[in-house]
């Protein structure tokens, strides 16, 4: 096979949040395998991806392509493989994820095979919880300002709260597949909040306070996105809350299911996209209680 070894191979895609899901499919398969996981991070590096590649920024267990690797699964090959991925499937070293939703084939191809997609559902990686959340921990230490927050939502009832509007609104793409989560259902999740639990304090991570603060009343709101964290920062920050308010983001996801209180309530929108033909059965965890995105 030229190079290539016996290992779970997993093709990185869009943002943290993304990366995770295709890190904890990945990783989960390897175990099952008794395999080492190796990941493809060249469109990461390539597109300039919102947060880079962050992952790298966890203490996780996988290498990096090697460049013979990296020669076997040639970049022109996977793209037309994902262009024909509805007709040929697995083709000359890729398996493209064709639907939204648990794909048990893909759990099912050989090891020589590169997996290719966005795995979002706990169904993947249901059985390794505990391994991901020891995997998932940040390599480089905390500033200062994040530990003093992480130890207050420790200290008394804590909900985090994620906005995310920024390119769900300003890519039209983004708009018709995901839609954006209203004021409504924030405030709506806030009155469930305040049934269970009474008072806490909110922590609003965004990337448009200023919405939420014309949007969004509470009587104690310290808003984490004016401390200018990075975006794996911002995602320990969200797990050390108590419990969590979730946008249809795979990044504020990973924020909540990280959350290794106890009592942890999470609130999460549905559905999860706008678009039709997107499936989204799987995506989000039957603990979770969800609210009317709009």
């Amino acid at each position: 096979m030229g190079g290539i070894k016996h290992a779970v191979y997993v093709r990185l895609l869009g943002g943290l949040g993304n990366q995770l899901f295709q890190y904890a499919m990945g990783r989960a398969l390897a175990d099952a395998r008794q395999v080492e996981l190796v990941l493809d991070p060249r469109f990461i590096l390539r597109k300039g991806c919102i947060s880079g590649l962050a992952i790298d920024e966890f203490a996780i267990r996988a290498r990096y392509l090697t460049d013979t690797e990296a020669a076997h699964f040639k970049e022109p090959i996977w793209k037309l493989s994902r262009a024909l991925r509805r007709q040929i499937n697995p083709w000359l070293g890729y398996y493209h994820e064709t639907v939204h939703s648990f794909d048990t084939a893909a759990l099912a191809q050989s090891l020589e095979v590169m997996l290719s997609g966005f795995w979002q559902s706990e169904r993947y990686f249901s059985n390794y919880g505990h391994q991901l959340r020891t995997d998932l921990v940040l390599k480089s230490r905390m500033p200062s300002a994040a530990v003093k927050l992480a130890t207050q939502m420790a200290s008394s009832p804590s909900v985090a709260m994620h906005v995310r509007r920024g390119d769900y609104l300003t890519d039209p793409k983004a708009l018709v597949k995901h839609g954006v989560t209203s004021a409504h259902y924030y405030q709506t999740a806030l009155q469930l909040m305040i049934k269970k639990l009474g008072n806490f304090d909110l922590y609003v991570f965004s990337d448009d306070p200023d919405w939420v603060r014309a949007n969004i009343q509470h009587p104690k709101i310290i808003f984490v996105s004016d401390f200018g964290f990075s975006a794996e920062q911002d995602l320990w920050l969200i797990s050390a809350c108590q419990h969590q308010i979730i946008a249809n983001s795979s990044f504020s996801w990973w924020g909540a299911y990280l959350n290794d209180y106890d009592s942890k309530i999470i609130v999460a929108p549905q559905p999860w996209f706008d678009a039709k033909h997107m499936a989204q059965q799987d995506i989000i965890p039957a603990d979770w209680n969800t609210l009317a995105k709009s």
